[in-house]
């Protein structure tokens, strides 16, 4: 029994010797008013966070939760923009998806991506983006300078994702969790109703 407990305390020090902090993205997020209700938010903000260390403010504008159609029904959202405020062209769409099955997860983007870009080249001017900030965004900003990357958490890269964020699935979670709870007792900014 004693070798079990001593093994047991070995691997839960291991565990959280490397598990990644999640109290910066915490801080960063808690006056951020964003709704964590939905599942891939988390995942959304986070990878915001990080693109605004490779896309300064002052050059860049970020963007998430964009939701576009081709004159009807919404027909997907583009999880984070990148748009040079100088020529006010996306110079970057991601998609996000952390997800238990990062194999699933992968080939969603890739038809997310697809499903874009076919309505975008055969409709540009029928495209009409909904998004809840003061972005208003037209068809003729995204052009063949556009890249597109996926992005998952921690382990995605090795199924095929562009990018990875340092925090693993249970830890986006844990983040969640906080961030709702702290919402709940009004010691966060909460997303308008």
């Amino acid at each position: 029994m004693r070798i079990f407990s001593l093994s047991f305390l070995l691997v839960l020090f291991s565990l959280t010797t490397f598990a990644a902090d999640i109290e910066p993205y915490f801080e960063a997020l808690k006056q951020s008013g964003a709704n964590f209700e939905p599942d891939g938010a988390i995942c959304e903000q986070v990878a915001r966070l990080t693109l605004a260390t490779q896309y300064p403010d002052k050059d860049f504008s970020l963007a998430s939760g964009i939701e576009y159609d081709a004159g009807g029904m919404t027909l997907g959202e583009l999880d984070v923009l990148v748009i040079n405020r100088a020529t006010q062209k996306v110079v970057l769409v991601t998609e996000v998806k952390c997800w238990k099955n990062l194999k699933q997860a992968l080939d969603k983007v890739v038809s997310q991506r697809q499903r874009f870009i076919w309505n975008l080249t055969k409709f540009p001017q029928k495209m009409h983006f909904v998004s809840y900030s003061e972005l208003d965004l037209k068809a003729e900003q995204f052009d063949a300078a556009t890249e597109y990357r996926s992005i998952s958490q921690l382990g995605g890269v090795k199924y095929g994702f562009d990018m990875e964020l340092e925090l693993t699935l249970s830890e986006f979670r844990a983040l969640r969790m906080k961030l709702l709870k702290c919402q709940a007792w009004g010691e966060c900014a909460r997303a308008a109703q």
